[in-house]
């Protein structure tokens, strides 16, 4: 008798320990879901911050380009300001604006507009591509946060999910083990 009470107290003591052991193991896989859970929101936090930072880029290259059209509606309307006036003053002066110097000078100042309408094409362009290239980046980035993010909720749901199947698995065998030494 006294032997099958001290089984019996084995495995009742064997059965606390199962118990103990499996909610410190659930305890842990439930702490470790929340940390996935947590890190799942930041990576979709740094995805939507990715996101916005892709339309700011977008957003800043059409304010260049509206800066940089304006300068160019500016540099044109002053050359033809300049040019109407140039030819104002030698046609005011009965100099022939068809050929010699008169005309060379009024071909460099279109030549030299010329140029400078080329630079502010170019770096519309280039302004264009800048804006373009760094929204590309920032929705990279935001697609690579996001599928971090869904990493992460997988992760956090298995951990959740496992964590109440450990209470369970363990909590059956102490048990069974309990009744286990009971037959002996």
């Amino acid at each position: 008798m006294k032997a099958a009470l001290a089984l019996g107290a084995m495995a009742v003591m064997a059965a606390g320990q199962a118990f103990m052991q499996a909610e410190q193991q659930r305890a842990a896989r439930q702490a470790q879901a929340n940390s996935a859970q947590a890190q799942a929101q930041t990576a979709a936090n740094n995805a939507l911050a990715a996101q916005q930072q892709a339309d700011l880029a977008l957003q800043k290259g059409e304010a260049e380009k509206r800066r940089i059209d304006t300068e160019r509606d500016t540099a044109s309307r002053d050359y033809q300001a300049q040019a109407a006036a140039q030819r104002s003053l030698l046609a005011s002066g009965n100099v022939d604006l068809a050929s010699g110097s008169a005309a060379d000078s009024l071909l460099g100042n279109a030549a030299i507009y010329g140029e400078d309408a080329a630079a502010n094409r170019h770096n519309w362009a280039l302004a264009d591509w800048q804006a373009g290239e760094n929204a590309r980046q920032a929705l990279l980035q935001a697609d690579a946060f996001n599928a971090q993010s869904q990493g992460y909720s997988r992760q956090a749901s298995w951990l959740s999910k496992s964590a109440g199947n450990i209470g369970n698995s363990l909590l059956s065998a102490g048990l069974a083990g309990a009744r286990a030494a009971r037959t002996f």
